[in-house]
């Protein structure tokens, strides 16, 4: 008989319900007190964040000083050194408590981008741009002195570049 459907049962429909409430309470408890480990049952920290109305936006940058004498924006993206811009705002707090970190970055740039002046001096920076008036202020976050620019090892910190 094609186009009939019999009722569910009572342990199906309660099955349903309990499989919906616990879906509904790990998404709800996952956007109030989870954190990245918890996806997809919580925000990505990347993408999840709320925006102060204070007229105020901040943007996070990275520099280096290279071995040429000359401080160049450093290029994150995946195409050029492996790690995009948003991984660095995610993991900036940690970058901040422990700029070796920071090591990292001249390695990726020593492996992709051969051709181009090493890393000497890296900074993590923060722009803050005030809407209306465009009067921009620069804060240094980090700065790491990396270690044997010419020829850079990995920080050794756990996630760092293997």
């Amino acid at each position: 008989m094609r186009g009939t459907s019999r009722p569910l049962g009572p342990y199906a429909v309660l099955w349903r319900l309990a499989v919906t409430a616990a879906v509904v309470t790990t998404v709800c408890l996952g956007t109030w007190v989870g954190d990245d480990d918890w996806w997809p049952f919580a925000p990505m920290s990347q993408y999840a964040f709320s925006v102060r109305n204070d007229g105020v936006i901040n943007s996070l940058t990275m520099d280096a000083l290279t071995v040429d004498g000359e401080v160049v924006r450093v290029p994150l993206s995946k195409e050029m050194i492996g790690i995009e811009r948003a991984e660095i705002e995610g993991q900036a707090p940690r970058i901040i408590a422990h700029p070796e970190l920071l090591q990292d970055i001249a390695v990726l740039h020593a492996r992709r981008l051969p051709h181009q002046p090493a890393y000497v001096v890296i900074y993590l920076r923060n722009t803050s741009t005030q809407i209306g008036t465009g009067a921009t202020t620069i804060y240094t976050l980090a700065t790491w002195q990396v270690r044997d620019p010419l020829q850079p090892k990995p920080s050794g910190l756990p996630g760092g570049a293997r």
